[in-house]
């Protein structure tokens, strides 16, 4: 027989985390399910790693005009694998904190892995760790997430986009774009001919 809760809640967001803590503070038994990390849009692929990401290039852009304040600071240069560490181990420990306080909240069940609708009332959610189960509420809360997409454009997927989530994997710049920073820039010289630039695949940016 299927498990019943006062409230089940599918996602882990900026809503709905805190929004299960409070239910099960207020005595309800609560459900609260994510499919694959705590915390949703914001603290994955959002907020939390592209401010991470933008302070070392503010980081970075201050260190090149150093010498505009009479800090004699030598050859800047970014360690991109460095960047991607110290973000990726902000993102894990805001997501470690989310999940902890989950966890550890009376009256309140975190279960990893996907849901889906049986009726109105029921829930079924197919878990990560193997097998289903199936649970009954009156109150059901969807916090939806984001992904990117793709629009449909003929030879996009030939180019490499990158998107708003891939975008933060990346652990070195490719050489095209240092190209095109550089000619962009009016204090550098550009190391690649216009050229060579033209000539490298080029990469769409785009928000989820």
């Amino acid at each position: 027989m299927p498990a019943h809760y006062d409230a089940i809640i599918i996602g882990t967001g900026q809503s709905g985390k805190p929004l299960a803590v409070a239910l099960a503070k207020s005595g309800w038994k609560t459900a609260v399910i994510e499919r694959e990390h705590v915390g949703g849009t914001c603290v994955n692929v959002g907020c939390t790693p592209t401010k991470t990401m933008v302070a070392s290039a503010r980081i970075a852009y201050l260190a090149h005009r150093a010498a505009n304040y009479g800090v004699n600071a030598g050859d800047v240069s970014v360690d991109m694998a460095k960047v991607h560490a110290r973000k990726k181990a902000i993102v894990e420990s805001f997501r470690k904190g989310g999940q902890d306080r989950l966890e550890k909240t009376p009256n309140l069940e975190l279960i990893f892995g996907v849901a889906r609708f049986k009726d109105n009332r029921t829930v079924e959610v197919r878990l990560n760790g193997g097998g289903t189960r199936e649970m009954t509420t009156d109150k059901i809360v969807i916090n939806t997430g984001g992904a990117p997409a793709l629009p449909p454009m003929p030879g996009l997927s030939e180019v490499r986009p990158l998107n708003s989530s891939t975008i933060m994997e990346l652990q070195a710049l490719p050489e095209h774009l240092l190209c095109w920073a550089e000619a962009t820039s009016a204090s550098s010289s550009p190391r690649c001919s216009a050229a060579s630039a033209a000539a490298s695949p080029s990469f769409i940016v785009m928000t989820g």
